[in-house]
């Protein structure tokens, strides 16, 4: 049906092309080892669980999701061996799920204060059993299936209607509640098509919703929140796979805007040897999640896309990976292809710069952003990072070691991860910068908390420069620049600049993997396991400035999480800055290199730094990088 896969294109998929046939076998193997070890239950302890979770009997992400991905292996495995015993660990993991009395809810502890009857655990187990339902439902008994529907109608479906009833603010706030809870019931809907009496109100709700959640996206694909949370990709990418196969084939919805742009942003964004740009909330060691990748490339035969979901998915055992990867689609390089440095004007406004397109490690990329994200934003406008050598060296600190029940209410910023004090960015007082009083359920414009990328100048082969204006993000009567030069392949350049309305106390901190410390002159050194950087600080205008190290620890009561489990203090260092005044105008110059490099600091003589044969040169209107003919830099 106007190519839509069937089972016997998939079974044939699984003998000729490679990719599919090891990701097969994973899920496989790992189905035969459920059957044996028997189903997920709410007390299990799994890799990644927070013992607080398991002792509540929780149903966090953790243990849904295996839960419901044992399912699926279940009974993806039965329709295409036949054997019975994936039929009966896929009833024994839904017996598990359907009786109270082993798995007590469908809706995680930590959002039963908001009073509606389904949450994000609803969607996701909703939409686990409704796939799991449309592989077994061949060869399940009449009982069967009417068992198999009265267990999801009671647990899933019903819940999720009451609280549409209810106007549940996530019905209405673009985000991953939207997506997971609508779209998963949507999905069920068209498992269930024709034997639930909910069936097309849930299907035709789902597509309303999903139609109007994609305008979230920026003209480049921006995704609304921050980068660490964009594997919410994953959810109206499934939805519409699913609804293209629900319709017949006709319609390819990942053909069009905004699918092919988000999932090149998402490119863009990440970094060797797998990793996301680190702002916001983010986790910043976690690998980035691309499965979704490969539908998008599938629909749209697009081979560079294919070529980054090669290059960065873990090899998976999850059955979805086998219905979306289209293996006659040849990967393409982007190398010589798409441009090393990026900028985008939306959402968070990030800034991209790496030395080349290595999936293992690259000699350094240089990210930074503008603006300020929709969702699971922190204060960090105007925040770099330096990667090199595949690690991070001038480091974002992610988020705690497990959210706060208050961290997303007034208190936040008592959180150093989100506080203006976790970031590597200007800091006057340390006043927090602007942020909008949020309320869920409503639209949000952030335009006026966010920055602006003034310029930009790139010079393949050469480097990149660009500048942003801050100001808005900072209080009233405060100007603010960041202007940042790249000259390949590790040479920085960070000049920040500002101008007050009165004297305050001035603070730049920058954030190291390491416990770097600087020295009077200002050099400090980073070293990380394969990279290290070479730095340097100066102030450019007059007056003093001292140089020091510290490092963050949560402080009593803001210092648990929401299991009231004390938070891992982790105890970050960082290099800071410190004067006083109304103006400022601050240098920061970075070489990264390997670990194994000679150490050689910067030199300064008459307004010029040296490293090597690197020359660093500012004027009141240029910030220049040179080595040798190969010059870059803004003004």
């Amino acid at each position: 049906m106007n190519g839509l896969r069937t089972v016997d294109d998939l079974r044939n998929d699984l003998v000729r092309d490679d990719w599919s046939r090891d990701t097969w076998q994973r899920m496989l193997a790992l189905a035969e080892a459920e059957v044996k070890r028997g189903p997920v239950l709410i007390t299990d302890e799994l890799p990644g669980r927070p013992p607080s979770m398991v002792a509540s009997r929780n149903p966090d992400y953790v243990v849904c999701h295996e839960a419901g991905q044992l399912l699926l292996r279940a009974s993806l495995a039965h329709l295409l061996t036949g054997r019975a015993e994936f039929k009966a660990a896929a009833l024994a993991q839904l017996a598990a799920l359907y009786d109270p009395a082993v798995w007590p809810d469908w809706i995680d502890q930590g959002h039963t204060h908001f009073s509606f009857k389904a949450d994000l655990r609803t969607g996701m187990l909703s939409q686990a059993v409704a796939g799991a339902y449309d592989w077994l439902a061949p060869t399940l008994s009449a009982e069967e299936r009417r068992w198999v529907i009265e267990g999801l109608d009671r647990r899933g479906i019903q819940p999720y209607l009451e609280s549409i009833e209810m106007n549940a603010w996530w019905v209405h706030h673009l985000n991953n509640w939207l997506t997971c809870i609508v779209g998963g019931l949507g999905i069920a809907g068209m498992a269930l098509d024709g034997e639930h009496p909910d069936a097309r109100r849930l299907i035709d709700f789902a597509v309303e919703k999903l139609e109007g959640y994609l305008s979230i996206y920026g003209p480049e694909g921006e995704f609304n929140e921050s980068v660490g949370y964009a594997g919410a990709n994953r959810l109206p990418v499934e939805f519409f796979v699913a609804h293209r196969y629900w319709l017949g084939g006709k319609q390819t919805r990942l053909a069009r805007t905004p699918f092919p742009e988000m999932c090149r942003w998402i490119m863009q964004t990440t970094l060797p040897p797998g990793r996301v740009v680190s702002v916001g909330d983010c986790w910043p060691e976690h690998p980035v999640r691309t499965g979704y990748v490969a539908a998008v490339a599938a629909a749209n035969q697009d081979g560079i896309l294919q070529w980054f979901y090669q290059q960065y998915q873990q090899r998976s055992a999850e059955p979805y990976q086998l219905l979306i990867y289209d293996g006659r689609v040849p990967p393409v390089s982007p190398e010589g292809q798409v441009p090393l440095f990026k900028a985008y004007h939306a959402q968070g406004k990030l800034v991209i710069s790496r030395t080349d397109w290595g999936t293992a490690t690259t000699a350094c990329v240089v990210h930074s952003k503008a603006g300020r994200e929709e969702s699971h934003e922190h204060n960090d406008v105007g925040q770099l990072c330096l990667d090199g050598y595949g690690e991070r060296l001038i480091i974002d600190l992610g988020s705690p070691s497990g959210y706060p029940e208050d961290f997303f209410e007034a208190v936040r910023w008592r959180y150093y991860n989100a506080s203006i004090r976790g970031h590597n960015v200007l800091m006057f007082d340390g006043e927090e910068q602007r942020s909008p009083n949020f309320k869920r359920g409503e639209a949000l414009d952030t335009t006026a908390w966010s920055g602006s990328i003034v310029s930009e100048n790139f010079r393949p082969e050469v480097g990149t420069a660009w500048k942003m204006d801050l100001s808005l993000a900072y209080l009233p009567g405060q100007k603010v620049t960041r202007t940042v030069v790249h000259l390949y392949p590790g040479y920085v350049a960070v000049l920040d600049e500002a101008e007050l309305a009165s004297e305050q106390a001035i603070s730049l901190r920058w954030h190291t993997c390491d416990r770097a410390e600087p020295d009077a002159e200002g050099n400090f050194v980073v070293r990380g396991r394969q990279g290290k950087v070479t730095a340097v600080i100066a102030r450019l205008d007059e007056g003093a400035m001292t140089l020091g190290r510290g490092e963050h620890h949560y402080e009593a009561p803001f210092d648990r999480d929401r299991t009231g489990t004390p938070l891992e203090q982790r105890r970050e260092s960082y290099v800071e800055a410190t004067l006083h005044g109304n103006r400022c105008r601050i240098l920061t110059l970075f070489c990264v290199e390997p670990a194994a490099a000679a150490a050689t600091l910067w030199t300064r003589v008459d307004g010029t730094w040296t490293h090597g044969e690197v020359v660093a040169q500012l004027t009141a209107e240029r910030v220049e990088l040179a080595n040798g003919d190969q010059t870059i830099g803004w003004g």
